[in-house]
């Protein structure tokens, strides 16, 4: 497993890469209340795919997140996300 920020980490597969996110069990019914798990956001064939997939993720959290965001504010979050990505060298 690589870990890409404190939330977002890679696995892999024989036949993929898994785009996954450290979260914590907020269900109180459930034994496992608390811990920490790694919850799978996507399949993806390349690694490059796999770190934009954390670009279509942030995006989407940002637009349905309940404040009023406008069209600038988007664009600065992606250009954020995409100088991450662009800083870690891999030439997506």
């Amino acid at each position: 497993m690589i870990k890409v920020t404190n939330r977002f980490y890679i696995n892999a597969t024989t036949h993929c890469y898994v785009l996954q996110e450290k979260t914590t069990v907020k269900d109180e019914k459930s034994e496992n209340y608390g811990k920490e798990i790694f919850k799978d956001l996507g399949y993806y064939v390349t690694i490059e795919s796999c770190l934009k997939g954390i670009l279509k993720v942030t995006t989407r959290e940002y637009i349905s997140s309940e404040e009023e965001n406008s069209i600038q504010e988007l664009m600065k979050q992606i250009n954020n996300a995409r100088k991450f990505l662009q800083d870690l060298k891999l030439n997506i």
